[in-house]
């Protein structure tokens, strides 16, 4: 039986920051990807000012791995739209690209990386723990069993047998918005006219949902949104007629969506994300910890997931590092975490509601332009994950 000190469980932005954090403090750590090779996911590809930071430390080049600036955000809402400048430069670059950079890092800092390896079973041993894993080697496909004396959970949106995240009872109110009820797409276009999507992402929010559109690496402008599971049905299932559905709900989306040519076939589709979860320190598990979104799941259009990942992942390390327990650390991400969730959640609450979208605007728009830059700014910087101090002292 093969015996590692730590094994991380998924290969995202989460799992890779944590094997690079743990490594380059020489600590032995494995990280076990499920997927074989690079992959999209659906995501809306936004990188924060905050992520940005935690990806300049983790040493990627974003400029140089194609990223694009974004400076500036626009919102609608139905027929109504709101632009405003964003209080922080951002960053867009898809998940393929990213998550294989932060790989290629966890590799050149020290750590163990398996590609194509799933974990079946997770179970507790003694001190430690035992993973039954799988991995395809055509034309076999080989399983073994590993121990280790600390787990880092970080398989994102999907769930590991028997480790499922401990889900709150939700409240009718938050419930509204929840991804119990939605089913989320993305799609890579490309735009016939480039120049406009330089620098700026667009919001458009609708009965029953939201999508985003944004430029990426190569030219290329990503479409990622959430619509109910109802709507999803009364188009059939058809990927043909949900765009001609979302289409139909402003003539922005419809221009939009007029100019620009899907690359895929199919869309990418997720269900069943819980948004608004946060992991309750009172469930922490001995030499178990939850990183990413197996930590917190910030509703999607506040466009800080990743940067949530990044900011577990730093905190695991560093409590991990000098022997702490997962305890002090789930204690930890929850003070870090929960007022940013908290925030967009009654945002998002708000803006799930005709009328609420209504009235937000109509007061946005009634504002002088800089008293609603300042109101927007600060809202926005209430949705945001803080910077560790000395990520703040290297800015």
């Amino acid at each position: 039986m093969m015996r590692d000190e730590t094994i991380i469980i998924g290969g995202g932005p989460a799992g890779a920051a944590a094997a690079i954090h743990l490594a380059r403090r020489g600590m032995p750590v494995r990280l076990l990807e499920r997927q074989a090779g690079p992959h999209h996911k659906v995501c809306g590809e936004f990188i924060s000012y905050e992520a940005a930071h935690h990806l300049k430390n983790l040493g990627l080049d974003l400029p140089a791995l194609g990223a694009q600036p974004i400076r500036r955000a626009r919102f609608y809402n139905g027929e109504q739209d709101l632009h405003f400048a964003l209080p922080f430069t951002a960053w867009s670059l898809s998940r393929r690209t990213l998550d294989s950079a932060l790989l290629d890092q966890a590799k050149v800092a020290g750590a163990s990386v398996e590609l194509g390896t799933a974990v079946r079973k997770l179970s507790r041993a003694g001190n430690g723990w035992e993973l039954t894993t799988q991995k395809k080697l055509a034309p076999v496909t080989q399983r073994a069993v590993r121990s280790a004396k600390t787990i880092f959970l970080a398989n994102g949106k999907h769930e590991l047998r028997d480790w499922q995240r401990p889900l709150q009872k939700e409240t009718e109110e938050n419930a509204r918005f929840t991804g119990n009820l939605f089913i989320g797409f993305k799609m890579h276009l490309f735009p016939g006219n480039l120049h406009d999507w330089q620098e700026a992402v667009e919001i458009h929010l609708f009965d029953g949902g939201y999508a985003g559109l944004e430029p990426i690496e190569n030219g290329v402008v990503n479409l990622c949104f959430l619509i109910r599971q109802e709507i999803y049905k009364t188009c059939g299932g058809s990927w043909p007629e949900v765009l001609r559905w979302l289409a139909d709900t402003s003539s922005h989306l419809r221009l939009r969506l007029a100019g620009l040519t899907p690359l895929w076939h199919e869309p990418l589709a997720v269900a069943g994300i819980p948004y608004g979860f946060i992991a309750s320190p009172a469930d922490a598990v001995p030499d178990l910890f939850r990183l990413g979104d197996q930590a917190a799941v910030i509703p999607s259009f506040a466009g800080d997931g990743i940067a949530i990942a990044l900011h577990t992942a730093t905190l695991a390390a560093q409590i991990h590092g000098i022997n702490g327990d997962s305890s002090a650390y789930h204690r930890r991400a929850h003070e870090d975490l929960a007022q940013p969730l908290r925030a967009a959640r009654l945002l998002a609450n708000l803006l799930a509601h005709p009328q609420g979208r209504n009235i937000a605007f109509t007061v946005a728009r009634l504002l002088p332009a800089l008293m609603r830059e300042k109101i927007l700014s600060e809202l926005i910087m209430r949705t945001r994950v803080s910077l560790p101090d000395e990520l703040v002292a290297g800015a």
